[in-house]
């Protein structure tokens, strides 16, 4: 399989992709976490150039990747699934590195989790919000990433995302304030909703993804506080996105799965006022 192909069948299955440099693993563009893209477009315009490798960014792509360093990253990781009486967690999309390691594909919880460095266990890191993955059909001298177990991406383990969540803070939960005045709220929700939508309306290609995906997350807190319907936050953004359509390979596909990326994280912080 090509290092073209590779991208395509990413992108194809909602995961953004984006160039790494050939052979290796780094990225071969600045701002990498902007320039993940689904569009074809812009895939056949960068993989014409070079035989790139393909970085899948795993935040947009809704993934955690646990990675599995040989020798004793599976080991480590099964005896940790055990001590929390549940099975060593194999049957999910899983593609075997040149090394030998494993790169073990689980959907993301709701509860953004980033990078961890021998959290779970010794030779078992994972990449979440903030990182990337090296995707099946890239290459390392003449050894490739392969798909090892092309089965569907499960839900992370319950007992994976209760040793990743952050600590609980060491002070009492702040008492909620009391609700605004709705004038107040009105004014707030108007300016944030027309500020977000200009921001979008004036964004610079190579940064809009990051631009559309943050305001959408601005909106996606007014939604979780309930003070904006869903259904306006995304009409409204995917309007401002709009004039970027064909500029650049930006597509509405794009501006639609940043949209509503970006509301799903934002309805999870909900928006407070004081």
């Amino acid at each position: 399989m090509t290092r073209y192909r590779a991208a395509l069948e990413a992108a194809a299955r909602g995961w953004p992709v984006v160039p790494l440099r050939p052979h290796g693993k780094l990225p071969a563009l600045r701002g990498w976490d902007d320039e993940a893209t689904l569009d074809r477009d812009r895939i056949r315009h960068w993989w014409s150039r070079r035989a790139y490798n393909v970085g899948i960014a795993c935040g947009p792509a809704g993934l955690l990747v646990v990675d599995l360093d040989v020798p004793h990253g599976r080991e480590a990781f099964a005896r940790r699934a055990w001590q929390h009486g549940a099975e060593d967690p194999r049957d999910t999309y899983t593609v075997a590195t040149p090394s030998g390691g494993e790169h073990r594909y689980f959907r993301a919880p709701d509860v953004p989790l980033g990078n961890t460095v021998g959290r779970v266990a010794p030779h078992v890191d994972t990449r979440g919000v903030g990182g990337y993955v090296v995707a099946a059909g890239s290459a390392l001298g003449r050894d490739r990433y392969r798909v090892l177990r092309d089965a569907p991406v499960a839900p992370a383990p319950e007992w994976l995302l209760a040793v990743l969540a952050p600590p609980p803070p060491e002070h009492p939960p702040i008492p909620a304030p009391r609700r605004p005045s709705p004038r107040r709220v009105d004014a707030y929700r108007a300016a944030v909703v027309e500020g977000e939508a200009e921001r979008v309306r004036e964004a610079r290609p190579g940064g809009r993804a990051h631009t559309v995906f943050t305001a959408a997350c601005r909106l996606g807190e007014l939604v979780g506080a309930g003070w904006l319907d869903e259904t306006t936050a995304l009409a409204v953004l995917l309007a401002a996105a709009a004039r970027h359509n064909g500029v650049e390979g930006w597509t509405e596909r794009e501006a639609l799965h940043h949209v509503e990326n970006g509301i799903a994280l934002g309805r999870r912080r909900p928006r407070v006022l004081r």
